[in-house]
C-alpha cells in the first residue's frame, strides 16, 4: 500500500492520499513537499517508482530484493539510501532482520519497506498532527525515520542486556548444557546485530559526506546525532560481545570447580573407607591371627571399622580437607 503526504509550501496545507494517481499527478511538482511510504513489494506500487518518480531500474530492484546490502548512491538528481531494520525477536533468536530503502530528492522522499515498521508508523502519526515539520525539509524527515530505526536497536541491546544477567545467575546455580547453548545463541545473535550496526554506520557515513541530499546544516546536525548513536550503539556490542566470552569463562570455571567438589567428595569417602579395607583384608586371610577364634573377634573387628572412619574423618576436617 502507497501512502503520500503531500504538503504544499505556500498554504501550509497538507493532504494525505493513497491515490496512485494522484501521487503521479504531484510527483514532479515544484510548490509541494512529497513523502510517499509504500509498504509492501506489490507490482503495482513498485511500478508507482518508475512511472511517477522514474528511478532507475536497478535502484527499484534493490528497494525491493529482500537481503541487500545496505548502501548508498547518488543518481544525480536523487539519490537512494538502503538500511538494514533490526527487529526484536521474541523466540530464542536476538533479532530478525530486513531492509528500508529511501529515495531522497529535494523535494520528495519515496520509502519503500516490504513489512510494517513501528517507526514508520509513530513518523506518520507525528507528521499528521504536527505537518508544519515539512518546513524543515524533506532531510528531517528522513531524520525522524532513521532515528526510529536506529531507536530499535537500544531495546534489542536491553533485551540482550536481560539475557546475559540471567545466563550469569544460572551459570553459578546450575550451568548445564543448556546455559552454554543460551551464551553460543547470544554470541551469534550480538555478532549478527552488531555487523547489522556497522554497515548502517558505514551507509550513514556516506550520506554525511553526501551532498544530493536535503543536507542543510540545521540537519547535518540531527544526522550527526544519529552517527553518534550508531557508534554509541556499535560500543555497546563490543562490550556485550566482551561480556559474553566472559561469561563463557565463568561457565568453563564453575563446571570444573563443580567437578572438582565432586572429586573432593568421591576422593574423601575413598579416604574414609581405605582403613576398611585393609581390616576386612587382614580378617580374610587363610591363617589364623590372635582374635579369629575370639568369642567377641566380629565384634572387635566391627568395632576397630568403626573407630577407624570416626578417625580417618576428623583427621581430614582438622585439616580442613573435608
Amino acid at each position: 500500500m502507497a501512502k503520500a503526504f503531500l504538503y504544499d509550501v505556500g498554504t501550509k496545507n497538507v493532504d494525505i492520499t493513497e491515490n496512485n494517481q494522484d501521487i503521479k499527478d504531484n510527483a514532479k511538482n515544484k510548490n509541494k513537499r512529497i513523502w510517499v511510504d509504500i509498504s509492501t513489494n506489490n507490482s503495482e506500487e513498485i511500478k508507482l517508482l518508475q512511472d511517477a518518480f522514474h528511478f532507475h531500474p536497478i535502484a527499484v530492484e534493490s528497494a525491493t530484493n529482500e537481503g541487500e546490502r545496505p548502501k548508498f548512491y547518488d543518481y544525480g538528481n536523487y539519490s537512494l539510501l538502503l538500511m538494514q531494520v533490526a527487529i526484536p525477536s521474541n523466540k530464542g533468536s536476538t533479532a530478525k532482520f530486513s531492509q528500508f530503502t529511501a529515495f531522497i530528492s529535494q523535494d520528495s522522499l519515496v520509502t519503500v519497506h516490504p513489512i510494517e515498521f513501528n517507526f514508520v508508523a509513530d513518523t506518520i502519526k507525528t507528521y499528521k498532527d504536527a505537518p508544519e515539520l515539512f518546513d524543515k525539509g524533506i532531510g528531517f524527515v528522513l531524520y525522524h525515520l532513521l532515528d526510529g530505526l536506529i531507536s530499535n536497536y537500544f531495546s534489542i541491546l536491553d533485551k540482550v542486556d536481560n539475557r546475559l544477567k540471567g545466563v550469569e545467575e544460572k551459570i553459578f546455580q546450575k550451568p548445564d548444557k543448556h546455559v552454554l547453548n543460551e551464551i553460543f545463541k547470544l554470541r551469534q545473535g550480538i555478532n549478527q546485530v552488531r555487523k547489522s550496526i556497522s554497515n548502517n554506520l558505514d551507509v550513514l557515513s556516506l550520506l554525511l559526506r553526501h551532498d544530493a541530499s536535503d543536507t542543510s546544516d540545521e540537519n547535518r546536525l540531527y544526522y550527526m546525532d544519529l552517527y553518534d548513536h550508531l557508534m554509541h550503539l556499535l560500543d555497546m556490542t563490543d562490550m556485550y560481545h566482551d561480556m559474553v566470552f566472559t561469561s563463557m569463562d565463568a561457565y568453563l570455571s564453575s563446571v570444573s570447580n563443580n567437578m572438582n567438589n565432586v572429586m573432593k567428595v568421591l576422593t574423601v569417602i575413598t579416604t574414609i573407607m581405605m582403613p576398611l579395607t585393609v581390616i576386612t583384608g587382614i580378617y580374610g586371610m587363610n591363617f589364623d591371627i590372635p582374635s579369629f577364634h575370639w568369642r567377641f573377634g566380629y565384634i572387635w573387628a566391627l568395632s576397630l571399622m568403626v573407630i577407624s572412619c570416626i578417625a580417618m574423618a576428623w583427621f581430614l576436617r582438622s585439616r580442613n580437607w573435608l
